[in-house]
């Protein structure tokens, strides 16, 4: 019995390690949603807009972990209170391109910081005929 579970773990996690995802430059890529081709310029919109299956997680930051949030009420509510300048809004965006292939994508202040896919795909650019 034990060694039916362990041998079960083993597959599970070589399983999961098969599907990581790697960083990819989407200007290298053929990517697109609705037939509109992603880019590192492609907006948070653009993607909401035009790709499938999109799952959006949204998080807002001060400079160095301060809460933003925080209303000013004195002591150190007031030391945690950080300026509009200050804040970082970080967003996680999970989606699905017109070949079905999956990507996230994160974005700071809606521009693209780095994406994902599994897709081992090789980029435009090194295709040699």
């Amino acid at each position: 019995m034990n060694k039916n579970i362990i041998t079960i773990a083993m597959l599970l996690c070589s399983t999961a390690s098969s599907y990581a995802m790697t960083t990819v430059n989407l200007d290298e890529h053929d990517f697109t949603c609705n037939q509109v081709k992603l880019t590192q310029k492609s907006t948070e919109t653009e993607i909401t807009d035009n790709c499938t299956v999109v799952k959006i997680y949204h998080r807002q930051n001060g400079i160095e972990g301060r809460n933003p949030s925080r209303t000013q009420g004195g002591g150190a509510d007031i030391t945690q209170m950080t300026t509009p300048n200050q804040e970082i809004v970080l967003d996680k965006i999970h989606f699905y391109d017109d070949s079905h292939r999956e990507l996230v994508c994160s974005f700071e202040h809606n521009k693209i910081e780095k994406c994902k896919t599994e897709a081992k795909k090789e980029p435009n650019s090194t295709k040699k005929e």
